[in-house]
């Protein structure tokens, strides 16, 4: 009897330890089938992006068109890969479907636009109004009671205002309530004029680009400001700047939360710092810049170009200060836009795309003459604004 309970009992462990072994082989059978899926779908990916890399667009068919009334007191812009159209007595933001997102009207004699993320800031230049809009419309107007004479906004919607009073130009910074921040308080005498302005993407840092006289010589003075806890801490907010003479630091921004740039008439500058920004790099120009343009990533510089084949160089900057890019181009461009990885160099009649690698992907002609050429989140496909119509193309 103890014998067929100890037989059992072997055959019982036999068994179970035969279904463990099953069990295991089952889950591995299933994560080997799992890990093949993967691979087999990394391998496509990496061969559609390799194959897109190399792919050269020779034309382009139009998907979708929508016509609206032509106006030459408008002006376009891309907001979020739809279109945003803005003018003296109001503004729009639709979708090449035409679908309206939102409409506001108001009386402007001069609109200025900023726009980050969602957040669209409109202002009237000498004016004293400010209209801040999101994807939802209106969040709110304010009455500056001073003239505007730049604004800017960040992806979460705070407005920095520069406005002029006299002799003192104030920085005055609102929440997307309209409620005021900060102010900030410049001279000619103590801090210089404000020539320039930008707010890092979460709206909590501010730089600010100042042109002052210091004793007969003209020096443009770097400010950063810190709204945040760190920044309660400082005097006025002031966490950290840098000065140099004899140049005009005419351009400065922030291309996302931690890094800003910043153009003279003789150096390239960057900044990095999630809370006091400091100067980590610093490129002397030689060659006079004729544009400065940027993505999330990247920063280029157009220069007349030095040689006789090309008429402009453009050259492309890494967040590290590294030439990624280079390339002469003979189009007078209306603009030149750094999308991810793309670079798209147009006028009213001609485009050249290129990639980072340096292939030009397309050349060609536009059928109509075009106002502004916006990126869809597809990379073949884009958004043609003409006077009086909008296109969606696809390149083929």
């Amino acid at each position: 009897m103890s014998y067929l309970r100890g037989s059992f009992e072997k055959k019982e462990k036999n068994t179970v330890r035969d279904m463990k072994r099953d069990i295991i082989r089952h889950r591995l059978t299933i994560l080997y089938r799992i890990l093949i899926v993967l691979v087999v779908i990394t391998l496509i990916g990496l061969g559609l992006y390799f194959n897109y890399q190399n792919m050269i667009y020779t034309n382009y068919e139009v998907l979708k068109r929508i016509e609206f009334e032509e106006t030459t007191t408008a002006s376009y812009m891309n907001y979020k890969g739809n279109i945003l159209k803005y003018s003296q007595d109001g503004a729009m933001a639709f979708t090449v479907d035409n679908e309206m997102l939102w409409n506001e009207t108001y009386e402007m004699q001069n609109a200025m636009v900023d726009v980050s993320g969602e957040y669209v800031v409109l202002g009237d230049y000498k004016g004293t109004m400010i209209y801040l809009l999101n994807a939802s419309g209106k969040c709110c107007e304010v009455d500056a009671m001073l003239p505007v004479q730049k604004l800017c906004v960040s992806k979460n919607g705070i407005v920095a205002a520069v406005l002029e009073d006299g002799k003192t130009t104030w920085v005055r910074v609102y929440d997307k309530t309209g409620s005021v921040v900060a102010e900030i308080k410049t001279t000619m005498e103590l801090s210089g004029y404000p020539v320039s302005v930008s707010l890092s993407d979460d709206g909590i840092k501010l730089a600010i680009s100042y042109l002052y006289v210091d004793n007969g010589v003209l020096t443009s003075k770097i400010g950063f400001y810190n709204f945040g806890q760190v920044g309660q801490n400082e005097i006025d907010n002031f966490v950290s700047g840098y000065n140099y003479a004899d140049t005009v630091v005419s351009y400065i921004e922030f291309i996302n939360d931690s890094t800003a740039i910043a153009v003279s008439n003789d150096r390239f500058l960057i900044f990095r710092g999630s809370q006091k920004p400091t100067n980590e790099f610093e490129q002397p120009l030689v060659e006079e810049v004729k544009s400065v343009f940027h993505g999330d990533e990247y920063t280029g510089l157009v220069f007349a170009s030095t040689d006789t084949e090309h008429k402009y160089r453009l050259d492309v900057y890494d967040e590290e200060g590294e030439v990624v890019f280079t390339k002469g181009f003979d189009i007078d461009y209306s603009d030149i836009i750094l999308n991810k990885d793309t670079i798209i160099i147009y006028n009213s009649a001609e485009c050249s795309i290129y990639n980072m690698r340096g292939v030009e992907k397309f050349k060609g002609t536009f059928d109509k003459s075009v106002l502004v050429m916006i990126p869809t989140e597809h990379l073949s496909k884009y958004i043609l604004i003409s006077g009086n119509r909008a296109e969606e193309i696809q390149l083929k």
